[in-house]
């Protein structure tokens, strides 16, 4: 599923490279043609970097914000499927670490099936939310030029989606793939065979997917 189907069908943003860094509070430069970008020259990357540059926290609030986001813990999601499968023939947009580990040893296109399961989100709490909704009053009052110019028609993430990967590859080169699997030192929570294809399952890592991003000149706490 391209990035802009996934973006119509379930509302969320298909992360395209996706490691285990990316955290809520994240800024977001947002493409309606492509994937997201997460970065920007001379721009902060996080929330909590626009309000330490703006001199509306100093370091330890800056840390105080980082820890609260990242004791947020991952619970289950409540998606509209189980499962989410992302079409084969389009993996190779999809710059996943599980993905790249194996991109050199073994041909994507020959992956029949890779679905995210067992989801789990990792969403920005009201508490935070109403705290950065706050911050942003002041800025815009007390540092509107750097507001407007910095972060006013950026994006947040304010949810995260990871899931454990299922991926499947015929029989025939279940082989190649155990081979490609060991020179890119993956491990599998799973192996399951069947008559013409061997589906492997592998754990998130807390690698997200997917993210919900909110504009920040709208966002409400």
């Amino acid at each position: 599923m391209e990035i802009k189907k996934f973006r119509n069908h379930y509302g969320l943003e298909l992360i395209a490279a996706p490691h285990a860094g990316i955290s809520l509070g994240d800024l977001v430069w947002d493409s309606l043609l492509g994937a997201p970008e997460f970065s920007h020259p001379g721009m902060p990357n996080t929330i909590s970097t626009a309000f330490l540059d703006a001199g509306l926290i100093d370091e330890e609030e800056f840390t105080s914000f980082h820890k609260e986001f990242s004791s947020i813990a991952y619970i289950k999601a409540h998606f509209p499927e189980r499962t989410v499968d992302i079409r084969s023939e389009v993996l190779g947009e999809l710059k996943h670490p599980t993905l790249g580990s194996i991109e050199g040893n073994f041909k994507l296109d020959h992956i029949s099936k890779f679905t995210f399961g067992e989801l789990l989100v990792k969403e920005m709490d009201d508490m935070t939310r109403v705290k950065i909704d706050q911050y942003l009053e002041l800025m815009k009052e007390k540092k509107w030029a750097e507001y407007d110019g910095k972060i006013r028609r950026v994006y947040m993430i304010t949810e995260l989606y990871v899931g454990s990967i299922k991926l499947v590859v015929e029989k025939s080169l279940s082989g190649k793939f155990d081979a490609a699997l060991e020179q890119g030192g993956l491990s599998v929570t799973s192996k399951s065979e069947g008559s013409k294809s061997v589906e492997y399952a592998f754990s998130h890592e807390e690698v997200p997917f997917a993210m919900r991003i909110e504009e920040v000149k709208s966002f409400n706490g």
